[in-house]
């Protein structure tokens, strides 16, 4: 049985390579929210006894995951160790036409409860963290937090969609669907240096602010999306639980950002192989650390960046998912003397299906690089090497071994290269 949210307003949903498994709310990108999906084979609870259909006749779609990263290095970092971290997390989309009549407007509520310990801040030292499954505020803590809260509305034949309340940056911009195959969350679901630069551009979880955003169809294949957003790093850091609804505490101004997509043979019809091209960038007036005089503060910070994913090789006929997808990105924010890293680039390939009658698994591989700023003294760059192999046991689990290898932790010399090994466990239930 299908669950369809928001059928009767989406006469051109995303495609299946944008949304590959909308019945798991863990880095579920805005577009994705209440698309329709299979519950039955997707989820490890499918019907709950008939409970799931009959939330579905008054439009309400609930969902929830359960992800766990068990690591440890052990070779380099500031000294060897093993930690678990992980993340239930759940969603209900409800589709308000059913209940009062206006097409295409609907409410999303999100929460999580994140447990566990940060290997890269405990063990390695390193700031591209090897876990991104740890999205818990502090160390070593238990933290229950609501999540993102918003209206949504779609308007002119579903071209312009609309969303304002409580809501992350990181689930609109700067992310794609080929990210989620890594653990290290420089790369998932977003260039990590992105939040490194300035904490206000945050991922839930664990973090949320008040804004505003919208995507908008120009055509088919291009896509643009703005949003503005509060800048209080407290609420963005996931402070009193998701509770922490103040404007202001310290902070001003807003986070600005914008975003343009191009999606290449995604349409139903097209028979080359998709891929999608994505540049955009963000402005925050808010006021930051000068880090040439760290008693001070300056005024302002913007960050640029571009990144794709392209399949190159299909192994099957049109609407395979099988075959091999190269990605890469960049970002730059050039303003040293506030954003600890300036550059930052990456890249890799994931292959779907690599092995005979193992259709749904995938092999990936990537690297990052990202430099320090020169007023950080006694630094250069961290690079990040990442390989892994998606098991997928049935559509609602799937286990990972992955390996990681980190080189000069924090652009440091004073930290020995690390060498990560772990394994990931993924449920939807």
């Amino acid at each position: 049985m299908v669950i369809s949210a928001t059928a009767h307003a989406q006469a051109n949903p995303p495609s299946s390579v944008r949304c590959p498994s909308p019945a798991d709310p863990r880095n579920l990108h805005f577009e994705c929210v209440g698309q329709p999906f299979d519950f039955i084979e997707e989820t490890l609870t499918k019907d709950w006894a008939g409970a799931r259909a009959e939330l579905n006749r008054f439009g309400i779609t609930p969902i929830a995951s359960y992800t766990t990263q068990l690591m440890g290095n052990p070779s380099g970092g500031i000294s060897r160790g093993f930690t678990y971290s992980g993340t239930l997390q759940s969603s209900i989309f409800w589709d308000l036409y059913k209940l009062i009549g206006i097409p295409g407007l609907g409410f999303h509520v999100g929460a999580a409860w994140s447990t566990g310990k940060n290997l890269s801040a405990d063990y390695i030292g390193n700031r591209f963290t090897v876990q991104s499954a740890y999205s818990a505020p502090g160390n070593g803590t238990n933290n229950l937090t609501l999540g993102e809260m918003y209206l949504q509305q779609q308007l002119f034949n579903n071209a312009l969609m609309i969303a304002a309340g409580r809501l992350a940056p990181g689930s609109t911009f700067a992310t794609m669907p080929v990210f989620n195959n890594y653990f290290n969350a420089g790369i998932n679901p977003a260039p990590g240096v992105l939040g490194i630069n300035d904490p206000a551009f945050t991922l839930y979880p664990p973090g949320v602010e008040w804004g505003a955003q919208a995507i908008y169809y120009i055509t088919p294949a291009f896509q643009v999306a703005a949003g503005v957003f509060n800048t209080n790093q407290s609420s963005a850091g996931g402070g009193k639980g998701g509770l922490d609804f103040a404007l202001q505490q310290g902070n001003r101004g807003v986070l600005a950002a914008v975003q343009v997509n191009y999606f290449f043979n995604h349409a139903p019809a097209d028979a080359g192989l998709p891929g999608q091209y994505s540049f955009g960038g963000f402005y925050d007036s808010n006021r930051f650390t000068n880090l040439s005089k760290p008693n001070s503060t300056k005024s302002g910070t913007y960050s640029i960046y571009g990144m794709f994913q392209q399949m190159v090789y299909r192994d099957g006929g049109p609407g395979s998912q099988k075959g091999l997808t190269v990605w890469g990105e960049t970002a730059l924010a050039p303003k040293s003397s506030v954003n600890p890293m300036p550059y930052f680039v990456g890249g890799g390939l994931s292959y779907q299906g690599a092995i005979p009658r193992r259709d749904d698994d995938i092999a990936s591989a990537g690297v990052i690089y990202g430099t320090f700023s020169r007023y950080i003294p006694r630094t250069t760059a961290e690079t990040v090497i990442e390989a892994n192999y998606q098991v997928t046991l049935t559509n609602w689990l799937s286990i990972t071994p992955d390996i990681q290898y980190v080189i000069r932790p924090s652009g440091s010399s004073a930290i020995g290269n690390a060498l990560v090994l772990g394994t990931q466990l993924t449920i939807s239930f």
